[in-house]
């Protein structure tokens, strides 16, 4: 059973950026979509997609011991099953205050166990900062282990309260999904005397914790004996359309998602595409 965010967990995902959800997902559910997802890296698609210009496929682990697919959920149905699943999308609808909710993207991630080796660190980021074309900050992102994690695992990490900063372009200079570096950003911030909360992600199998498109978040390495595999699923709220938005020479910026949607009226990018932006049903 569903236990919808209260008035006060709402009010703690704005405070903190970050919320665990109020359930636990099937291990049904869950045990189908491991077998999807070894059945995905072993090349066997349910529905392959009509274009994949840009978007993230690895087909190996690169020396990062990370591999990352993106819009599984759109090519394996037991991977759709569970990152879809009503629990999670009522549940992101909710924090976000809004009456609709859209597909915007989702990775499936295998954090490569590697006990005597310290690659496969995802860097510090936002997920705001790779999509300056959302019109909004009505954005977010849940995160789905496969397994439980430990923390020897690599969990997800958040810095809590970091989405209320200012994101000057100091602070994005230091981000980024593949730089294994996670110091430098602690040094900075400990320079700008912003406060460094780390909330570690050690979820058991079925739990859900979900972060604010603003909040600053990365993982270290998997130096356990288990592979760990996990589903990330970003969201977008009624209120995010598409937006022009431009780089430091005026040229105007295209995310790899806008190469793969149907185009609006005016040729922009429309994030309502019904394929890969579906909505979805939050009615409970």
């Amino acid at each position: 059973m569903l236990e919808l965010p209260s008035q006060s967990d709402i009010a703690f995902f704005k405070t903190n950026g970050w919320f665990i959800g109020n359930f636990k997902l099937p291990e049904s559910v869950l045990e189908e979509a491991r077998v999807a997802a070894n059945e995905f890296y072993a090349g066997i698609i349910d529905s392959p997609l009509p274009c994949s210009d840009g978007i993230a496929n690895d087909t190996n682990f690169p020396e990062s011991n990370l591999r990352n697919n993106e819009f599984v959920s759109l090519q394996k149905t037991k991977i759709a099953a569970l990152g879809l699943h009503q629990y999670v999308s009522v549940t992101a609808a909710s924090l976000l205050e809004s009456p609709t909710l859209r597909l915007f993207a989702d990775s499936l991630i295998t954090k490569k166990n590697s006990p005597n080796n310290v690659d496969g660190s995802v860097g510090w980021h936002t997920d705001k900062a790779y999509w300056p074309t959302c019109s909004s900050h009505q954005l977010l992102t849940a995160w789905i282990p496969l397994q439980d994690v430990h923390i020897d695992m690599g969990p997800l990490c958040v810095l809590s309260k970091s989405h209320l900063w200012e994101q000057s372009q100091t602070l994005k200079s230091y981000y980024g999904f593949n730089r294994s570096d996670l110091i430098a950003l602690e040094d900075y911030l400990i320079s700008q005397q912003l406060p460094i909360e780390k909330q570690f992600m050690t979820l058991k199998a079925g739990q859900v914790s979900f972060h604010h498109c603003d909040t600053i978040h990365g993982s270290p390495p998997n130096i356990s004996t288990t592979d760990r595999a996990s589903l990330t699923m970003h969201f977008q709220g009624e209120k995010n359309h598409y937006q022009p938005a431009y780089n430091k020479h005026g040229q105007r910026i295209e995310i790899s998602y806008d190469k793969l949607c149907r185009k609006d009226e005016q040729g922009y990018p429309d994030y309502h595409d019904p394929y890969w932006f579906r909505q979805l049903d939050i009615r409970m």
